[in-house]
């Protein structure tokens, strides 16, 4: 694909302002409202010498990491690097992130570090992306790779063998954060099936009748519902998914129709919150939860950060929470009585612009952020789990029951990832997010859905 045309097509989207989002989560909610106050700011030390050297500046646009967990990077980066400023600008949730991106690369005013999703996205904007192959090779010679985890470095060439991107830290889903507090006033356990999830969802609607019943998800945007049928459909098909979108594999292939099916139940039968394609998980559903008025909320492991104690101490003091208040978290149940798994994906990854005036120390916050001091500081925020090999998560959680929650999901991490959340071509995830909405709203068969989404897959030019 041509710049020129890419350019073109990015500013058509930033127009009409549709632009893909891909996994979406705006990791500011309940994972980190603990982190609302702080703010990230860009002080420049004056150097008291009579002749005060220039910093380099660098500028740097995202959606995570949150504005509380931003200050202390920021703060060890130009420790490490005092000779660079790092200019941060704080977006807002992912789609508005792409949209601004999409129009600053546009124009030519891109940020010099590009925070990116692999796949789909990064796909997307590869032609504005610098090759980082070599850069890495040159820091950490020529078995560089063994820094990083196989899963991550395997979806980080998903845009190619010379790495437009390198991981930055892992997420996986589906799961379901859970109220824990509500679960003990009622005598529930985390269900281990989808019937004893029915009986959670009976019970909260029964005892908590002011409350929203089901699983509250965000359906209005794509990716949430793209996480939890990535899980469905390596539960019923393993792998098929992966199959048809090479062209491999018909969509219309029977085990990937019955997951669609599968899908639409979860609406039709009230596992899901009534209104959920009405609502976004940013700020809707999470504002739900965070409040008392949801017990159940379909989420990521991203999650997990607002089960720490610095969280929990920080919601508390903050009047959002009460100190007695506790939560959990559960991977989704076996939903078609397959075996049940979970999807990962490196949720962001580092990029350099192309165009990047200050390449050198766009490096810099690169290997800083992929292995090195930032990797080990922000994965111990639990906002990602680490890419880095040898990183251990220190993280002191707010309870026995946040405590048990990193326990299973960590364990389940490590022999239950079934596949990429990620699909790596533009349309077909397009397609595939108006598929699921479609069939969750019941304007499209499975079939139908299918059929599409097929039609859609001999388009691609892989």
């Amino acid at each position: 694909m041509k710049k020129t045309k890419v350019t073109a097509a990015l500013l058509s989207m930033t127009m009409v302002g549709a632009m893909l989002a891909g996994c979406g989560s705006n990791n500011e909610g309940a994972a980190s409202n603990a982190n609302e106050s702080a703010n990230s700011t860009n002080n420049e030390s004056t150097n008291t010498s009579t002749a005060p050297t220039e910093k380099t500046k660098i500028t740097f646009w995202k959606w995570i990491p949150t504005e509380g967990q931003m200050p202390e990077l920021e703060a060890a980066f130009e420790k490490e690097n005092p000779d660079i400023d790092l200019e941060v600008t704080h977006v807002g949730e992912s789609g508005a992130y792409f949209q601004k991106l999409s129009a600053g690369l546009a124009g030519g005013e891109g940020p010099d570090v590009i925070a990116m999703q692999v796949g789909a996205n990064a796909n997307q904007y590869k032609e504005f992306l610098e090759p980082l192959a070599p850069y890495a090779e040159q820091e950490w010679g020529g078995d560089w790779k063994s820094n990083f985890l196989d899963v991550a470095l395997e979806q980080a060439a998903y845009s190619g063998d010379d790495f437009r991107v390198l991981p930055g830290g892992m997420t996986a889903t589906p799961v379901i954060m859970y109220n824990a507090t509500m679960f003990q006033k009622h005598g529930l356990q985390v269900p281990k099936t989808l019937d004893e999830l029915n009986n959670v969802i009976k019970v909260l609607k029964e005892k908590e009748p002011g409350n929203i019943a089901g699983v509250g998800i965000g359906a209005k945007d794509g990716w949430t519902d793209r996480d939890v049928f990535m899980g469905i459909v390596n539960e019923i098909a393993p792998g098929k998914v992966y199959e048809a979108q090479e062209g491999k594999l018909a969509w219309t292939d029977p085990g990937i129709v019955e997951a669609l099916k599968v899908w639409g139940d979860l609406f039709k039968n009230g596992v899901f919150s009534e209104g959920s394609m009405g609502q976004s998980p940013y700020p809707n559903v999470n504002d739900n939860f965070t409040k008392g008025k949801l017990g159940l909320f379909s989420i990521g492991t991203w999650h997990l950060s607002g089960l720490t104690k610095v969280a929990h101490d920080q919601m508390v003091k903050d009047g959002v929470i009460t100190e007695d208040t506790h939560w959990g978290m559960f991977p989704f149940p076996p939903l078609a009585g397959g075996e049940q798994n979970m999807v990962a994906t490196v949720d962001i990854a580092w990029g350099m612009n192309a165009e990047s005036k200050h390449k050198d120390a766009v490096w810099k916050f690169i290997k800083f952020m992929s292995a090195g001091e930032g990797q080990k500081l922000w994965t111990n925020t639990l906002q990602v789990l680490p890419s880095q090999k040898g990183v251990e998560v220190t993280a002191e959680m707010a309870g026995d029951t946040e405590k048990e929650s990193l326990k299973t999901v960590s364990e389940f991490m490590s022999s239950h990832i079934s596949g990429a959340r990620e699909l790596k071509y533009p349309e077909l995830q397009n397609g595939l997010f108006d598929a699921l909405q479609a069939v969750a709203l019941g304007g499209k068969t499975p079939e139908k859905a299918a059929e599409d989404l097929e039609a859609i897959s001999k388009t691609v030019q892989r």
